[in-house]
C-alpha cells in the first residue's frame, strides 16, 4: 500500500457541478475512512483573492498579468498545501488546477496565450493523479449557472461562444478526443459504470475520466464516487487510522488487567 496520498482534479466548464460535486466526493470519502482534503483554485490566500478582484471585474489589470497571477497563486498553492498534505497520506481533491489555466488562458480571453509559455510559468505544478472532466454542453453549463450553489467561481467567461472554445481546448489538452481509449485499465470499471463515462484517457502520467454532467445530479455523483474509489483501490491508497480516544486505552488496559478496576 501506498504510504502517501494522491491529487484528484475537477475541471470543466462554467455550470458543470465541479464545486458541488467535488465537495460531495470527499464527504464521500471521509466516510470511507480516507484522509481528504478538499481545496480550490483561485485559493484565498492573497494573490487568489486579488485574482477574485480581478474575476468580479473589482480590479483591473493588464490581461498579460492575469496568467502570470493563476501560476503564482498555483506555485504557492503546490508548494504549502498540495504536496505536504499528499505527504502525510491525505488525498487532495482540488476544484480546478493547471488545465483550467491551459484552457480558460489559450481560449478563454481576448488575448489567446500560447499554451507552452502557459506550462512553461506553471513548471511549478505537480502532475494530477486523477482527473475528472465534467463535460457538459455551454448552453446547458450556463442556464445551471444561479440553481447550483457555486463558491466564488469566476464570472469573467459567461459567455456561449467562450465557453464553446474553453470546452474544445480542454478536449485538446485532456487528450479526449478519443473516446474509451486503451491508456487506462478499465478492468477497474464495470460496464455500468463505463456507460456513464464518455472518455478515458491519459495524460502526463496521470489519468483522465470524463463524466457525463448533463445526466441528474444524483447520477453524476454516484458515478464519481465509484470511479475515485475504484482508483484509489488500484493506486492502493491507505485508509486512515482510527485514533484511539483516551477512553479506548483504558477499556484496552482494564481488559488486559482487571483486577486494576477493583
Amino acid at each position: 500500500m501506498s504510504t502517501k496520498g494522491c491529487l484528484i482534479v475537477f475541471e470543466g466548464i462554467e455550470g458543470s457541478g465541479k464545486t458541488v460535486v467535488s465537495k460531495n466526493l470527499q464527504k464521500y470519502l471521509l466516510t470511507k475512512e480516507y484522509k481528504v482534503l478538499w481545496t480550490r483554485e483561485p485559493t484565498t490566500s492573497r494573490i487568489g483573492v486579488l485574482i477574485e478582484e480581478i474575476l468580479e471585474r473589482k480590479t483591473e489589470v493588464a490581461e498579460e498579468a492575469i496568467p502570470l497571477l493563476f501560476a503564482a497563486d498555483r506555485a504557492d498553492h503546490t508548494k504549502y498545501v498540495i504536496i505536504p498534505a499528499i505527504n502525510k497520506g491525505r488525498i487532495v481533491v482540488s476544484d480546478r488546477y493547471i488545465h483550467s489555466s491551459l484552457a480558460y488562458q489559450k481560449s478563454g480571453m481576448e488575448k489567446a496565450f500560447r499554451r507552452k509559455w502557459l506550462e512553461e510559468i506553471n513548471r511549478y505544478s505537480i502532475k494530477p493523479d486523477l482527473i475528472i472532466f465534467l463535460d457538459i454542453v455551454p448552453e446547458e453549463g450556463l442556464r445551471r449557472i444561479g440553481k447550483w450553489p457555486r463558491i466564488q467561481d469566476d464570472k469573467f467567461f459567461e459567455d456561449v461562444e467562450i465557453q464553446k472554445r474553453i470546452r474544445d481546448a480542454y478536449y485538446d489538452v485532456l487528450n479526449l478526443n478519443k473516446p474509451l481509449t486503451s491508456l487506462f485499465k478499465r478492468e477497474h470499471f464495470t460496464n455500468s459504470l463505463l456507460s456513464k463515462l464518455k472518455a478515458l484517457s491519459a495524460t502526463g502520467g496521470g489519468v483522465v475520466v470524463c463524466i457525463d454532467a448533463s445526466l441528474p445530479q444524483e447520477d453524476v455523483q454516484d458515478t464519481t464516487n465509484k470511479v475515485v474509489q475504484r482508483f484509489l483501490k488500484s493506486k492502493e491508497i491507505q485508509k486512515q487510522k482510527k485514533e484511539l480516544e483516551p477512553k479506548d486505552f483504558l477499556s484496552i488496559f482494564f481488559q488486559k488487567f482487571p483486577s486494576a478496576s477493583r
